[in-house]
């Protein structure tokens, strides 16, 4: 798994204010990779990490994302489905704290987006949102 460089993190951070996106916490923050190795993610050949390619996470949730919250993970764009067709700056996440859908960029920028488009991506990108917006 390629780790993200200082540069990364601290524009992956600021993009998200500095909270963890799926619980709000600001201390502890550590970078989450959407697409974790286990998942599909990096290998050697891949294209350099971009800031669209993680989270900020904290030290709590960050494990978890792949074990009990995982189908709420890919469902809100946390994580990332192994052979989706859409490139990680495609596929919106959505912040907990903020209660908004946002598409990132490769820069470290976001973009608030309709609920219904993001939903629309995370279905295409493999989420399983129906699921989890009629489950709570």
């Amino acid at each position: 798994m390629t780790a993200p460089t200082a540069r990364l993190r601290e524009l992956t951070y600021q993009r998200d204010k500095r909270r963890c996106v799926s619980c709000g916490a600001t201390e502890g923050l550590q970078w989450q990779h959407r697409s974790a190795s286990g998942s599909g993610g990096r290998g050697r050949k891949a294209p350099a990490l971009t800031a669209a390619d993680g989270v900020t996470s904290c030290w709590n949730c960050n494990p978890r994302y792949e074990s009990d919250l995982q189908e709420k993970s890919l469902a809100l764009g946390w994580k990332l489905r192994r052979f989706r067709m859409l490139h990680a700056w495609e596929v919106p996440f959505y912040d907990i704290t903020e209660k908004a859908w946002f598409l990132p960029d490769m820069n470290g920028d976001r973009k608030q987006i309709l609920p219904t488009l993001a939903l629309e991506l995370i279905e295409a990108a493999g989420g399983t949102t129906r699921r989890l917006m009629t489950n709570g």
